[in-house]
Parts: structure tokens; C-alpha cells; sequence
């Protein structure tokens, strides 16, 4: 247990019994489901285990919290999509299966540069394609070489989200339009940068739930990480832990 979120945890339960909930799209933020990384000081990777608790908790919360398409909502009624970011080989392997079988919904945000890489730890592009098969599994980007996109000169951040789509469309044959930004790294120029590359959706690492009118390309995403226990995931999905966004400050404003 991470003294820091053990912390947070007991303030976030706390602030449950004040009636914080979640309205309109809730978005899921999970990265690796069972890898072995060989640094992870911030929970990265979850333990397959602790995922299928966390699938249990939702499988008798899906009633109340229906699973969604990831995007801009129509109206305020709770919902969740669930997402990943990076492209680990675990996604396909471990994460994947579970989601299918129970018909939810999921994107899977792959920084182009990851593909193929050696070790195993990531997707080849073999693997890439038989995860966008999957029933309900959509591909979105990650940036190209996955850096903060924040740091590069507007030439450079041109290239990088550019190759990080057209990367994508060459190897899956249809269209990519969704991403996130890599590192949470984002402002109003890699915004509207984003934009002019042709995506349409895209989401950022703020906790918050999104309603109807928010900005398609700063789509709110709630971080799951390795400490979180069943518990931790149902207060995330009910907002109880959005008070996390004010140490955060939103690219939106």
C-alpha cells in the first residue's frame, strides 16, 4: 500500500458520506493489467486479480452506471467507459477477454513507437490488429515516440501527432480519430494542435467526470491505479475522489 494514496483513500471516503456522485460520462483510466514493469512507482500496473475485482464491482454497479461509447454525452445520466493507455500486450491478453465477455465497451490508446518493440511487454502489430477485432475494442492514439507533447515546438508536435495517426490507419486499415495525451500533458495549443491532425476526441488525465458540452478533446479521464481495491474503484466511479482534480487544474479553462 502507497502511504500517499492510503492518504487520499481515507479523505475520499470521507468525502463519500457528503453525497459527492458522479453525472454524465465517467472515463476509466487504467495503463498495464498484470505486466511486470520494471519501474512502477505510481501503480501503472494493476494485478490481473485486482482487475476482475474490480469488473465484480461493476458487474453489480453496470444498473446504476451503464457502460458507454467514449465521447461527449447527451445528457447527464451516470455513465462509464473504460480505457487504456500505452498498448501493453496485456491489454490484449489479460484485460481484453474479460471486457468482452461481459459486452463492455473499451479504447485502447497505443503510442505508435511502442509497436514492435522488443521484450514482449508491448503490442506487435500482428497483436494490434487482433485486439481492434475484439467485440466492443476501439484503437485510438497516444502520441508517436509517447512524450510530453507540451514540450515540443510546434513543428515537432505537428509531426509527432500526425505520425501517431497515420502510424495507426496504415497498420489497422480504417480511420483512427481518438487519442490521449501522452504523460496527461496538455494545453490549449497541443489542444487545438490535435485538432488540425484530425482528431475529434481525445481525452486528458483530469478526474472528473464529462457532461454534455465539454470540450471533445479534453474529454475528463479518472486515473485506476494498482493500490486502488474494489473499494477505491467504486468511490473513483461514484466522484468521490474528484476533489483530485483541484490539485490538477483544467486545460479547459
Amino acid at each position: 500500500m502507497n502511504l500517499k494514496h492510503a492518504a487520499f483513500s481515507v479523505f475520499s471516503r470521507l468525502n463519500g458520506a457528503f453525497g459527492a456522485g458522479t453525472r454524465g460520462l465517467r472515463v476509466l483510466m487504467y495503463h498495464s493489467v498484470g505486466g511486470t514493469l520494471s519501474e512502477d512507482p505510481y501503480g501503472t500496473s494493476i494485478s490481473k486479480a485486482r482487475f476482475k475485482d474490480h469488473l465484480a464491482r461493476y458487474d453489480a454497479l453496470r444498473g446504476e452506471f451503464p457502460a458507454a461509447a467514449f465521447g461527449v454525452p447527451k445528457t447527464t445520466e451516470p455513465a462509464v467507459h473504460f480505457c487504456f493507455d500505452d498498448g501493453y500486450r496485456d491489454t490484449l491478453t489479460a484485460a481484453a477477454p474479460l471486457l468482452a465477455a461481459r459486452s463492455i465497451p473499451f479504447t485502447v490508446f497505443v503510442a505508435a513507437e511502442h509497436v514492435d518493440k522488443p521484450g514482449g511487454l508491448y503490442l506487435d502489430r500482428k497483436e494490434l490488429k487482433e485486439l481492434a477485432s475484439v467485440p466492443g475494442a476501439r484503437i485510438g492514439a497516444h502520441g508517436n515516440r509517447h512524450v510530453p507533447l507540451t514540450g515540443l515546438s510546434d513543428e515537432a508536435l505537428a509531426e509527432d501527432l500526425a505520425a501517431s495517426r497515420s502510424r495507426l490507419e496504415d497498420w489497422l486499415e480504417e480511420p483512427v480519430r481518438a487519442m490521449s495525451y501522452p504523460h496527461g500533458a496538455v494545453d490549449r495549443r497541443v489542444r487545438d494542435a490535435a485538432e488540425k491532425a484530425g482528431f475529434s476526441l481525445a481525452g486528458c488525465s483530469l478526474y472528473g467526470a464529462n457532461l454534455p458540452g465539454r470540450d471533445p478533446l479534453l474529454l475528463k479521464r479518472t486515473e485506476i491505479v494498482a493500490y486502488d481495491d474494489a473499494d477505491d474503484f467504486e468511490l473513483k466511479l461514484r466522484g468521490h475522489w474528484d476533489w483530485f482534480a483541484l490539485r490538477q487544474g483544467d486545460p479547459a479553462a
